[in-house]
């Protein structure tokens, strides 16, 4: 009797164990560095007023900037399971500049992230995360007639995205990061404030090592 209660309570307890494994899944291999490389569309929320002097009055005209393409790298680490630290760097992009609707040229401006994620599930081929950090934006160029520079400048930036590792090494990834960030632009005209506030969607490789 002693035997059979033993042989039942192994049978049971490998049971209870394969079904475990089989609810969780596979466990793929934690790398402590990963580098994620993609494509980026950046869509700013923008918004300002220049005023334009005329013969005759002062005219306030809206300034927008539109949506572009770019590339960009994030380079980071994970410190646990669930804590990671990344910086973020892209080729800058060039957006077109439309006064009261108009495209009058374009402005290059480009940014840097450093972030961290907390990653909300980490277990098995999925990664989901949130995070955020700080943001220093730069001016590039411009073919706006009139136009000097655009101030640079820190501002926060709120990150979040989910990855599906294929092996333990490779995976595919979407990521969106949103910026807050109002800038002083420089002209011939009278200085005026505008506000970016970028979205950048990013989808592309990781490669974890």
């Amino acid at each position: 009797m002693k035997k059979l209660l033993l042989a039942l309570s192994a049978s049971c307890a490998l049971f209870t164990g394969a079904a475990q494994a089989a609810d969780i899944g596979p466990v793929m291999d934690t790398k402590d560095w990963f580098v994620k490389l993609g494509a980026t569309y950046v869509i700013p929320d923008s918004a300002g007023n220049v005023n334009v002097a005329f013969p005759i009055a002062v005219v306030t005209r809206p300034v927008t900037v539109g949506n572009a393409w770019s590339g960009s790298l994030e380079a980071g680490r994970f410190i646990n399971d669930r804590f990671s630290v990344s910086l973020t760097v892209g080729i800058p992009p060039t957006h077109d500049v439309m006064v009261a609707g108009n495209k009058v040229g374009t402005v290059t401006l480009g940014a840097a992230a450093l972030d961290a994620q907390f990653h909300l599930i980490n277990e098995g081929p999925f990664d989901l995360y949130v995070g955020g950090g700080l943001a220093y934006n730069m001016y590039f160029s411009n073919t706006v007639p009139g136009m000097t520079s655009v101030d640079g400048g820190f501002a926060p930036v709120l990150q979040a995205g989910a990855e599906y590792k294929v092996s333990d090494t490779w995976g595919v990834f979407v990521d969106a990061k949103k910026e807050f960030f109002t800038t002083t632009v420089h002209s011939n005209f009278p200085d005026y404030k505008e506000r970016l506030d970028p979205l950048a969607i990013t989808v592309g490789v990781a490669f974890h090592f």
